[in-house]
């Protein structure tokens, strides 16, 4: 066939699967009922999860107010009785955690903040403020802010970044070696860092580290061919939507989701393990065969696997030219 003769039309319809519009309204009916079900959007959830990914929202608005840099009395005045009947609740159930923790922290330094600059707290919550601080006595509580210099910015930042960043690609070379629990720790929890919203944390990670597990769950997987049995670990990052709570929100999983598997490769690069994103484009149905192969709850959705292992001596990885910095960056303009 000439190359005049070859239809890449044709071509272009074959290379990926293809969907009528009832099947594309089929998934994206799987995805609206998951959100409806498991978020507060429609109806406020009962979960626990719920209450301190509510708690967490409603105190870090606060925290946000004391970093500001003019003062003002009585910010976020409304957020205040919410927050500390959230605390009494998820304390007397037991599910006292982080969230309650940073809670009580931003109350103590909402206090110390307006006392230190005498300023005025409002009097209609005055009382039960100073009284939910006061029984605090001296034990530490995370929350509030933190001061940094600028020589304390450019001291951890004395690094090579473009370099860092280059050298960062998808693995498809292995040498099979096991990867340790320890080194996936250290990334979950530098990866912890990256932006959230609200500063909710909703961003789950399950490891695999068994060969034979591994294997498993990288069968309902078709990106992984030709290295995925030499991978050391294979992550599995997840997002809880009992934690969103407004329609806007509706897509905030895949965002935050995202943004913490990027700093979780970056951290696992910067730990000497490669690793290649193995993403779950997926359509309901193999969504589905994962959940009954696996424990993923139903309120939590998969973003992306990560496949991480020891790196050989040697290797090669795709070259995957970038565009110029003009092909992305252009200057927003009115219409």
């Amino acid at each position: 066939m000439s190359e005049t003769e070859y239809d890449l039309t044709q071509a272009r319809f074959d290379y990926t699967p293809k969907a009528d519009p009832a099947e594309v309204r089929r998934n994206y009916d799987y995805d609206m009922e998951k959100f409806l079900t498991h978020s507060s959007t429609h109806r406020i959830s009962p979960d626990a999860v719920a209450l301190e990914a509510f708690l967490t929202s409603a105190y870090h608005s606060l925290e946000k107010g004391l970093t500001m840099e003019v003062p003002k009395a009585g910010f976020g005045l409304r957020k205040i009785r919410p927050i500390l009947a959230a605390v009494r609740e998820l304390e007397r159930e037991g599910a006292a955690q982080f969230a309650t923790e940073g809670a009580r922290g931003c109350m103590r330094a909402y206090v110390a903040y307006h006392d230190t600059r005498s300023l005025p707290i409002p009097s209609d919550v005055e009382s039960d403020l100073r009284t939910f601080v006061a029984e605090m006595e001296t034990r530490p509580y995370p929350g509030g802010a933190t001061k940094f210099t600028q020589a304390d910015i450019a001291a951890a930042t004395a690094i090579d970044y473009e370099r860092f960043v280059q050298t960062r690609c998808s693995l498809r070379h292995y040498t099979g070696a096991p990867v340790a629990p320890d080194t996936i720790e250290t990334a979950v929890r530098l990866a912890i860092k990256s932006p959230r919203t609200c500063n909710r944390e909703t961003r789950r990670v399950r490891a695999v580290f068994d060969p034979a597990l591994r294997d498993s769950l990288l069968a309902l997987h078709s990106g992984n061919r030709g290295f995925g049995h030499n991978l050391g670990a294979v992550l599995v990052v997840t997002v809880d939507l009992r934690e969103f709570d407004m329609v806007g929100e509706r897509n905030q999983g895949w965002i935050d989701g995202g943004l913490f598997a990027m700093s979780l490769v970056y951290a696992l690069h910067a730990g000497g393990v490669g690793t290649c994103m193995l993403n779950w484009s997926e359509d309901c149905e193999q969504d589905k065969r994962l959940r009954a192969a696996f424990d993923i709850p139903d309120h939590e959705v998969v973003i992306t696997f990560i496949g991480v292992g020891q790196m050989p001596e040697t290797f090669e990885v795709a070259a995957s030219p970038s565009p110029p910095v003009d092909e992305v960056l252009s200057l927003l303009q009115p219409r």
